[in-house]
């Protein structure tokens, strides 16, 4: 075939009389030039594998293989296959699953029950090779009775206080009705959540059972204490396809114990246990405290760390005994970092005493104590008449700290590490520099250190950045706890109700916030956690359905109706 040009003249007649070097020359230049492109693969593969072939069919009857062969139309591979597969009823020895380039072979390793449907549910463990497209929740079903079980149970599974879903939590079914099951026996079905706390049991055969919804962590089917747990007040008889939902909590630890006991400081002793103290006795066994060594126990706001502190033993070692009113957890012994080691160790620096104002938040909100914070805790502070204490306004010298409420610890608190002063008489302004001193000697510490001179200034917020909330309650008659969270799930404001009625909430940050009403059921005003084996569920929690948000100087009204 002879190439022709555009018009039609063949080409060597074209190059006659055309130097052939010449010609050589210029067509290796334009091929050196040209960009060789690879061919286009074309779209991306985004079909994950297909099941061409099962070796023995799925949802076969009188099952009795000791292996399954499933081949696909592609390269497989499987990805996070422990956390993804989920064999209902559970074996004691998982099968062993692997793939050999387009088969998924299945082997199990222990003899299979009778009359029963299994369901083997990859989750997204299985992929293609290429672009790990996931076969999502591809099941391998088979029964080794006359016929596959065909019954469903869902639902979904939530925090019982915070109301959110859980993920990952199994749900489990038990044909055994002991309430002992969920400890001690494996689920004769389950599944597990999705990211939306949903769930889905398949194939389940018609009978009675009991279930529960479980934060397996040690992922061994059973129930731990510390383990969070969800279940039905009475056994579910299962004749049709149903629906169950489940609160997830976590019960309160029974057995108390010492989880961790240290020497923080000289004068120091931390304790940290496994649930809130009552009653608890910290008791020296080497000696005995004077008056002029005190003591002090201080808990934490869950009341399950604590601090204990002494002054000025004259042994170097301690022995402690620490009990409650029911029984002594345990006996402990420390090699004391004396008064001298504590000296030494500061390297020349003058001993005093740290005094933290929250003051130095700026600008200070409104309404607000001011709160005095302290390394260690304080029991002689000196009177306000002492001159010691100085708050005046940018443009005057008048003390105005004469006004307020200085809220002294009684004898018996438990907590002198913080202080606070009140305006009672409303004399700070919004939008005003004010300046506070603290002069040296004001506050003295259990082990005899005086506070330095503090010298701060601050400026108040402005009234009109602030907003308000009037939350109107229509609430049956009963004992309820309301609490104002912000963004964060923080407790902003807590208020105890008896039904409905209104709530003002004044001096709010600008922001959105939750609304959160618990049914106090007991009526001791706080939420409480549910006990599977006393059959108590979790004190109800009701959340409002939208955020209120809160704008600087602006009142905002809200109804809520609870039915």
């Amino acid at each position: 075939m002879t190439a022709v040009n555009n018009q039609g003249t063949p080409l060597r007649r074209q190059l006659t009389g055309v130097n052939p070097f010449l010609a050589f020359f210029s067509i290796l230049i334009w091929t050196s030039c040209a960009q060789v492109v690879p061919p286009s693969g074309g779209k991306k593969d985004t079909r994950p594998p297909h099941a061409r072939k099962y070796q023995p069919d799925s949802a076969m009857v009188h099952f009795h293989s000791k292996q399954v062969e499933i081949q696909f139309d592609e390269f497989i591979q499987l990805k996070d296959l422990n956390t993804q597969l989920i064999v209902s009823p559970p074996m004691e020895k998982t099968p062993d699953i692997r793939v050999k380039n387009k088969t998924l072979l299945i082997e199990f390793r222990e003899p299979l029950r009778d009359s029963t449907t299994y369901t083997i549910n990859f989750g997204t463990a299985l992929q293609d090779v290429h672009e790990g497209n996931p076969l999502t929740n591809f099941r391998y079903v088979f029964s080794t009775g006359a016929y596959v079980d065909s019954l469903q149970l869902k639902g979904t599974v939530i925090n019982a206080l915070t109301l959110v879903p859980e993920k990952g939590v199994m749900v489990m079914l038990y044909a055994n009705l002991d309430d002992s099951v969920v400890y001690k026996k494996l689920p004769s079905y389950f599944s597990r959540t999705d990211a939306n706390g949903v769930y889905q049991i398949v194939n389940i055969k018609p009978g009675t059972y009991k279930v529960f919804a479980l934060h397996d962590v040690n992922n061994n089917y059973k129930f731990n204490p510390d383990e969070m747990i969800g279940f039905r007040q009475e056994p579910l008889l299962l004749t049709h396809n149903d629906t169950a939902n489940f609160v997830l909590f976590r019960e309160d630890v029974q057995t108390q114990r010492i989880r961790r006991a240290y020497q923080a400081a000289h004068g120091k002793i931390g304790l940290v246990f496994n649930k809130p103290v009552e009653g608890l006795k910290i008791r020296p066994l080497n000696y005995s405290f004077s008056d002029e060594q005190r003591t002090l126990i201080e808990t934490n706001t869950r009341g399950d760390s604590v601090t204990f502190w002494y002054a000025n033993p004259k042994q170097d070692s301690l022995m402690l005994e620490v009990s409650d009113k029911y029984r002594v957890y345990d006996t402990l012994r420390y090699k004391l970092i004396t008064h001298d080691k504590m000296l030494s160790l500061r390297k020349g620096k003058k001993a005093s005493l740290s005094v933290r104002p929250n003051v130095l938040r700026s600008p200070f909100d409104l309404e607000t104590p001011i709160k005095f914070e302290f390394d260690n805790p304080v029991f002689d502070i000196s009177t306000l008449a002492s001159g010691k204490f100085v708050l005046t306004a940018d443009t005057s010298k008048k003390n105005l700290f004469y006004k307020g409420v200085f809220a002294v610890p009684a004898p018996a608190d438990k907590n002198r590490r913080f202080y606070t002063w009140t305006d009672t008489a409303h004399v700070i302004k919004e939008s005003k520099k004010y300046h506070l001193t603290v002069l040296p000697g004001a506050f003295k510490d259990m082990f005899g250190f005086f506070n330095d001179t503090l010298r701060l200034e601050f400026k108040t917020q402005e009234l009109r950045f602030y907003g308000t909330l009037k939350l109107n309650m229509h609430a049956p008659a009963g004992d309820y706890v309301m609490q104002l969270l912000d963004e964060n799930e923080n407790i902003i404001r807590e208020s105890k109700l008896k039904g409905g009625q209104e709530i003002y909430y004044e001096y709010l940050t600008p922001g959105k916030y939750r609304m959160r009403l618990i049914y106090d059921a007991n009526h001791n005003g706080k939420w409480d956690t549910g006990n599977y084996l006393r059959k108590e569920q979790p004190e109800r929690v009701l959340y409002n359905t939208q955020a209120v948000t809160i704008r600087s100087n602006w009142d905002q009204e809200v109804d809520w109706y609870i039915k």
